[in-house]
Parts: structure tokens; C-alpha cells; sequence
């Protein structure tokens, strides 16, 4: 509140009231009574006439006690007490109530004894002045406006003997200050709620959240909420943070009947709260969890369990994911499930970062994957719906779409809510991307009631894993599945294996065993030890694994041995698709041949492979590589090499000694094909199979199954393109043509076609590009565009011509020279010497003409009218 004990009043002199304060300032008092009394009975309503009138009386007052009147004085006070003032916003007003409040104390017949307290407290006497001011209290003579000085010695008289006092003595003292009158929330009723704070922490019997009631929530300021700094600079955290450490340990509904009557900040307090609950919890953890430690656990869920999302919050998850461990890992569901899954926050879906920069998995994927695995130890009654858990596994593999883990857990739960055709979808694209596990295929088993596919399943499993230590509860459940089938000899082998390296280990052999070959009492172990039964089913397992992918024809290209020695074999789509297999993968095709055509059910894997910039500021490239991996393969019906796209190409040479044709294909692509007896010439046009295949890390063309094949069908297959003649050479016996911007150009020998054309004409060609050495910058290539057939046409391609009008200007090489001229050009057009011999142009003159592209941008004038 601001008071301004010098307050003029000229600056503040409306008209109504002007005569008042004039009287005033005069210092005829009563004169200036009598006026405003007249002018209040005029309209009792003008609140500025009403002010000059206060204080008028405030001055009358002071003069009265100052000539013996006291008991005048008493009764004008009294009357300006009843006067009302709206202060808001009005500085003046809020001045003026002020005094009203001081001068009823100075009237007050105890003003003396009050105001000796308060300059005895000012002083340091602060003892002498609670005996002053204690006694004016318990005699009834304390008035209103003083209790807040009581209340000022009250709390230092605590903070100065709370040593000696007993509780009795503070509680009482405390209760003194409880009946004052003060104003509240201020400083001084913040300071009383910090002496109780640290009084209620040497005194057991002294109830903070008691006394908190008494208090009054409503009485909280905002700089209760706000930390501050002591005079070393150090962070002193706020009152209200110490009292939430502090009721943390107060039973459950007392702190709740006090946060209800938090009016505001609810949310901000339970947080305090909350973080303190933490530690308590983590201290009762430091020398291992307990039964008490457990129990504080328990009464965590119950505290506040509506507050929402919060930092406090998922540190007692991670707390809880990291102590119930072991024999007490199966606590930890039903924690989770009570915590509330969806007060998971972004934060807790992000790797946490250790103090030394490692990094560990999100909190979130941890709490789900310790409440799995507590699954699995706990009975259905225990565990009731699974589906909340199972729906927390669906966001999980929406946020990490790559974590198999995460996948296969959530399989695994639709597998224990009995969801098997959830399951066996989620175990169908397990089979792909984990095929090499051997548990993968165990549980998948699991999907199916059909003791036939179990079988298979199982044995697929166990031909993926040699560890016996792994795989003998596998065996066991095989040996189930074989008795239902009355497979009784491939029974006794699993069984006896079984058997076998439990007792070699030492270790319990499962008490059904016996029972499981008494059932089996008559049958004899398959001689091979179930070999040819595992090769039988294994083909049965894939096909139920792989049912929903179809089937790729791709064909036998290259039969290699790898540095290890292994029978390699490498398949082609023709285009996309290539992959590498071993011979011992599968026995099928021990017997196949280069070109021969199968069916394989493939697996596209595709990597996300993360490559870091050369700049650490800027952000890494994502590179997706692809790797296609067989799974099944059949014997397809087609012919050999039929899979393959046909292709078109030309016999641009033939080796006869080193037996090479030199095919170029209608792509322009180059490759060299061993011949063994000459069937093709010079010249032939060739019809083939064409594969491309990565040979050291290049992808390379190759053509199989070549044959030769009718000019007028190859040609056709070729590039055709529309060509302007822009060069014509009678003494070379040849013409030039140019393509266009991205192929410059090539050239026709006379000896190779019958077409005359001129300079500006159009021909049709069919033809293909050759790379070769480009002498003029060794080391380099260029192209060089070979032409199968060319033919005139009517055809035009706007692109290589234009009509051109503007000033012909003449250029000379010797600026001094007045004889012919060298060349011309029409605004950026060039023209040639010849071509002003040509049209006889010996001056500037305006000209149209037209232009042929001659390639890096430019252009050359070769006719002109004038």
C-alpha cells in the first residue's frame, strides 16, 4: 500500500471541494466543516466533497486530543472509521484510509503504552515490548490497529526463545497470534507459518498440517511459491517447497483436507510434494527395498493419483522399474498399471542421458518391457486385462517402428490374453525379420492349435539352434505335440536328448518325462534321430510363416565360391531384385543351371543407415539400403532365362580372335559376350535377355539368351530422333546434324546413305551413343552418336531452328580494314564469311533470316533475306 504522509493537497482540488481545502489551508477548521456538511446535505452523493470533508475531521480530531479532548477526539474518529472510500486504483483515497486507521490508534486511550512497545521492539527490547503489548491483550485494552505490531513481537519473541519454551508455551503463543486481527497474507503471517515450519521439526506433538488449517491456505502470497536468495547467493527454495517436504509425512487425508482449501496452485504444490515423496522413497531403497519400502510404494499410488503428468511423478517410476528386481520384479505390474500409463510424458520416450554422456533406454520402454516380463510370473487372476499394457506396446512400436523387441513383446501378450490371430499376424513379420531366432519360431507355435503346424514350427526352431542349454524345453513341448499325433518313435527322440543333457548338466529334469515316455513305452527312436522328420516339416513351418508373401520368379545367374569356400549362387529379377544365396541353404538347388528360372518368397529388409556429415553442425544423411532376402524357393515352370525383360541390341563389332561380340543395346549400354562358334556378323541386329548385376560394388549390364533377330524388328527398338543438317562438306563427302542441347551432334558419310541434304534441313535417324577416349582432353570421354538408319522427313524440330529478323551488322578482324568484311552478326546471331558471300551483303542492313543451334548455346545464321 502506498502512503504518502505529505500529501498535497493542491494537486488535488476539484471543483465541489476547492472552498473546503482553501478553509482548510487557512486553518479555519470548523468554518471548513460547516461547509462541507452544507454541501453533503445539498447531494450526499459527491465522494470528492466526502474526501475534503475526512479530512477536515482528521485535522478537527488532532486538534481536539491535542487541546485535553480525548473523548471528542474518540467520537470524531469513531465517526470517520464508519466512512467508506473506494481505494482502488485512487492513490489518494488509499492515503486517506490510512490516516483514519492511524489516528484511531492515537486516539485510542492506550496509544502511549502501544507505541512505547513499539519503539522498545524497534530498539532491540523486543521482550519488554510483548510484556507491554501481552498484557494490553489479556486485559482487553489491545485495539485492532495495534495487533499487528503484537503480532510483529509475538513472532519474535518465538524466534528468540524457541530454545527455551516448551510446547505448551509456543502452541499457546501461537494461538495468540492466530486470534490477531492483522492483515493477511503479508510478510509477518508468512514469517509465523515459517516459525511453525521449523518449530514442528523438534517437536513431535506439534502438528504442522493442523496448524496450516488454522493458518489459512487462503492467506498464501505468490513469494510463498518462489525460491530466493540468501546473502552468500545461494538458492534458498521457497516456504512452500520446505512445507511440502515437510507434510509429505503427515498422514494421507489430513494433507488432502488441507490442498482442498489451497485456493490456487493446487497443481504446483502436489508436484513439491511429490518430488519430496520421491526421496523419501529413494532413501528407503538405498540399503535395499523392504517391506516398509514397499509399503510407502503402495501409499504413493493413493497420494494425489488425479494430479497430472509431472517430472516427480516419473522419477518414482524410474525408481520403482529399478528396485523391483528379481524375486520382486512382479511387483512392478500392477505399480505400473496404478501409476497410470498415460502420464507418460514426450520426455519419458526419450533416451536418457547419464552424467558422462552415455545413454540408456527411455524410461517408458523400460517400464513396459520389466512389466512383460512380470507377466510372465504372475496368473491370470493376478494379471486381469491385459489390454492397457498391450495398447502402451501399440504406442511403443508407433514411436520406434524399427525395435523388433518391442514388436515381439507385444506378440508375446496378445499370445497370453489368448489373441492368436493378433498374434500370429505380428509373428508372420517376426518370421522375416527375426527368422534366424530360434525362440521366434517356438513362440509362433504357440499361435496354433493344430498339432500338425506346431510340429512344424518347433522343428523349425530347433534347426536354428545347437545349444542344447537353450532349446530343452523345446524339445519337451515337441515331444507333447508328437505323442497327440501318435508320432510315438519321433517322441522317444526328443525325449531322450532332452533327458540326456539335463543329466549331464545336473540340472531338474522336468517331472513329466518319465510319464512322456511311458507313452512311448513300445516305440523305438527313429534311426536317423529325427533328421529326414526335421527336413520334412521345416518346408511346412516356412509356408505357414510366409502364406501372405507371394512368389518372386527370379532367375540363375552366376554359380561363385565365396572367400569362405561356399557354394554360392546369385539370382536376378533382370532389373530391381538381386541376391545371393549358398547351396547349403537350399538343397534344391544343388542341381540348377545358369538361366534356369525359380519361385522364391522374398523378404525385403530395408536399413536406415545414419552417415554422419562432414560438418558436425549440420544434420546427418539417411540412407536407405535395401537387401532382399530368399526364404523360400520352389521350382517355377517358365523357360530358362524367360523372367527377363527382352531387350533389342546391334553387333557394332566382332572380335574373331579373342571370340567377343561388342553388342550395343538400345539403352547405349557396351558389353563384350564370349562366343564359342561365330553366329552373329557385323551389323546384326540382336534380340536378348538383360540383367543387371553388382560386380565390386558397380552395377554392370549383361545379356543372355542372344539371338539374331530381323533388321526392320531391331530397328524400330532403337532411339529415333528428329535432326537438323547444319553443316554440309562436298569435299569430305559428308554432312553434320546436330540432336540438341544434351547431344550436340554427329556425322553421316555420304558412303553411308543416299541423303543429300542441305544446310537447315530435317532427317529422321535411328541410332545409339558411343562412349569413346576424347583425345583433346585425355583421359576423358565424349560421345559419339552412331547411326543405324537416317531418312528425310517432314517432320520438324523446332528446338534446333528459328526464324531471326533485325540489323545485320558486318565485323571486320582489321578495325582499320575498308575491304570485304570477315563475318556479321545479327543481334547475338553469328554470321559466317560464306554466308554474306552467298547473299551478296557488303553493308548493315536489316535482315531476316534463320538460325541452326550449334550447340553450347550458340547459333549460327546459315540463310538471309533481305
Amino acid at each position: 500500500m502506498s502512503r504518502n504522509n505529505n500529501w498535497n493537497v493542491n494537486d488535488y482540488t476539484p471543483r465541489s471541494s476547492t472552498e473546503i481545502y482553501d478553509l482548510r489551508r487557512e486553518g479555519h477548521l470548523d468554518e471548513a466543516r460547516q461547509k462541507a456538511e452544507e454541501l453533503l446535505r445539498q447531494d450526499n452523493t459527491d465522494q470528492d466533497v466526502w474526501k475534503a470533508y475526512a479530512w477536515t475531521l482528521i485535522d478537527i480530531c488532532k486538534r481536539e486530543q491535542q487541546q485535553g479532548n480525548n473523548e471528542g477526539a474518540r467520537q470524531i474518529s469513531e465517526y470517520l472509521s464508519q466512512l467508506k472510500f473506494n481505494t482502488i486504483g485512487d492513490e489518494f483515497a488509499e492515503t486517506l484510509v490510512y490516516k483514519i486507521q492511524q489516528l484511531k490508534l492515537m486516539v485510542n486511550p492506550f496509544y502511549t503504552q502501544i507505541q512505547k512497545a513499539k519503539e522498545l521492539s524497534q530498539n532491540g527490547n523486543n521482550d519488554r515490548a510483548w510484556e507491554i503489548l501481552h498484557q494490553l491483550a489479556a486485559d482487553g485494552h489491545l485495539p485492532k490497529e495495534a495487533h499487528e505490531n503484537y503480532g510483529w513481537t509475538i513472532y519474535r519473541y518465538l524466534r528468540d526463545h524457541i530454545s527455551t519454551l516448551n510446547s505448551v508455551e509456543v502452541r499457546t503463543h501461537l494461538r495468540d497470534y492466530i486470534n490477531l486481527k492483522n492483515e493477511r497474507p503479508s510478510n509477518l503471517h508468512s514469517q509465523i507459518l515459517n516459525f511453525a515450519l521449523n518449530y514442528s521439526k523438534q517437536d513431535q506433538n506439534f502438528k504442522l498440517v493442523s496448524f496450516l488449517r488454522l493458518w489459512g491456505p487462503d492467506n498464501l502470497r505468490s513469494s510463498d511459491f518462489e525460491d530466493s536468495r540468501g546473502n552468500d547467493g545461494k538458492s534458498i527454495p521457497s516456504l512452500m517447497y520446505r512445507i511440502a517436504r515437510a507434510v509429505v509425512n503427515y498422514p494421507l487425508n489430513e494433507v488432502q483436507e488441507f490442498v482442498a482449501l489451497l485456493p490456487r496452485r493446487k497443481e504446483e504444490f502436489i508436484e513439491m510434494m511429490k518430488e519430496h515423496y520421491f526421496w523419501k522413497l529413494y532413501h528407503s531403497t538405498e540399503g535395499g527395498a523392504d517391506s516398509s519400502s514397499w509399503s510407502l510404494f503402495e501409499e504413493y499410488l493413493a497420494f494425489f493419483p488425479d494430479a497430472p503428468a509431472s517430472s516427480s511423478h516419473s522419477k518414482v517410476l524410474g525408481l520403482a522399474e529399478r528396485v523391483m528386481k528379481e524375486n520382486n520384479a512382479w511387483r512392478f505390474y500392477d505399480f505400473f498399471r496404478q501409476w497410470n500409463p498415460e502420464k507418460l510424458r514426450d520426455a519419458d520416450w526419450k533416451e536418457e542421458q547419464g552424467d558422462n554422456g552415455e545413454t540408456y533406454k527411455p524410461l517408458a520402454v523400460k517400464s513396459l518391457k520389466k512389466a512383460r516380463e512380470a507377466v510372465e510370473t504372475l496368473s491370470d487372476e493376478q494379471i486381469g486385462d491385459l489390454q492397457w499394457l498391450i495398447d502402451l506396446y501399440s504406442t511403443a512400436v508407433e514411436k520406434f517402428p524399427d525395435d523388433d523387441w518391442n514388436i515381439r513383446s507385444k506378440a508375446l501378450l496378445h499370445l497370453r490374453a489368448g489373441q492368436l490371430e493378433k498374434a500370429k499376424s505380428i509373428y508372420k513379420d517376426l518370421c522375416l525379420k527375426m527368422g534366424e531366432k530360434y525362440y521366434i519360431w517356438s513362440e509362433f507355435s504357440d499361435c496354433w492349435k493344430d498339432p500338425g503346424v506346431k510340429i512344424a514350427l518347433l522343428c523349425k526352431a530347433l534347426s536354428l539352434e545347437k545349444n542344447e542349454d537353450f532349446i530343452g524345453k523345446i524339445r519337451l513341448e515337441l515331444a507333447r505335440q508328437l505323442i497327440k499325433a501318435k508320432k510315438h518313435d519321433n517322441a522317444v527322440v526328443e525325449l531322450e536328448q532332452y533327458k540326456k543333457h539335463y543329466t549331464e548338466k545336473g540340472w531338474r529334469i522336468d517331472a513329466e518325462v518319465d510319464a512322456l515316455l511311458g507313452q512311448c513305452s513300445s516305440a523305438k527312436p527313429a534311426k536317423d534321430m529325427n533328421v529326414a522328420f526335421y527336413e520334412e516339416n521345416i518346408p511346412i513351418a516356412e509356408e505357414h510363416a510366409y502364406a501372405d508373401i507371394p512368389y518372386t520368379e527370379m532367375v540363375l545367374v552366376d554359380k561363385w565360391k565365396n572367400d569362405d569356400g561356399k557354394s554360392m549362387m546369385t539370382f536376378v529379377d533382370g532389373d530391381t531384385i538381386e541376391f545371393a544365396t549358398s547351396k547349403k541353404r537350399f538343397p534344391t538347388l544343388r542341381n540348377s543351371h545358369e538361366g534356369q528360372v525359380w519361385k522364391f518368397k522374398l523378404y525385403k529388409d530395408e536399413t536406415v543407415k545414419t552417415i554422419p556429415d562432414m560438418y558436425s553442425w549440420r544434420p546427418p544423411k539417411r540412407e536407405t539400403i535395401i537387401k532382399y532376402i530368399p526364404l523360400i524357393v520352389s521350382p517355377s515352370e517358365t523357360a530358362d532365362w524367360l523372367t527377363l525383360p527382352v531387350k533389342y541390341g546391334y553387333i557394332q563389332h566382332v572380335n574373331s580372335e579373342k571370340k567377343v561380340y561388342h553388342i550395343y543395346s538400345t539403352d547405349s549400354n557396351l558389353v563384350y559376350e564370349h562366343f564359342e562358334e561365330q553366329a552373329l556378323e557385323k551389323g546384326n541386329f540382336v534380340k536378348f535377355r538383360q540383367y543387371t548385376k553388382k560386380v565390386k560394388e558397380e552395377k554392370k549390364v549383361f545379356f543372355k539368351d542372344i539371338k539374331k533377330c530381323d533388321g526392320s524388328e531391331g530397328i524400330t527398338q532403337f532411339k529415333c530422333r528428329i535432326v537438323a543438317v547444319d553443316d554440309v562438306n562436298e569435299q569430305k563427302q559428308l554432312f553434320h546434324f546436330v540432336l540438341g542441347p544434351e547431344l550436340i551432334s554427329g556425322i553421316l558419310h555420304y558412303n553411308q546413305t543416299e541423303l543429300r541434304p542441305a544446310i537447315g534441313d530435317f532427317i529422321k535417324i535411328h541410332y545409339y551413343v558411343r562412349k569413346i577416349e576424347d583425345k583433346k582432353n585425355p583421359g576423358q570421354e565424349k560421345k559419339v552418336v552412331e547411326v543405324l538408319r537416317a531418312e528425310a522427313t517432314e517432320e520438324v524440330n523446332n528446338n534446333l531452328i528459328k526464324s531471326i529478323e533485325g540489323t545485320l551488322e558486318l565485323k571486320y578482324r582489321d578495325l582499320y580494314s575498308d575491304g570485304e568484311p570477315d563475318f556479321a552478326f545479327i543481334g547475338d546471331y553469328y554470321v559466317h564469311k560464306s554466308i554474306l558471300d552467298k547473299f551478296n551483303i557488303h553493308s548493315d542492313c536489316h535482315v531476316t533470316a534463320k538460325a541452326i543451334y550449334t550447340g553450347d548455346g550458340k547459333w549460327k545464321v546459315y540463310e538471309i533475306a533481305l
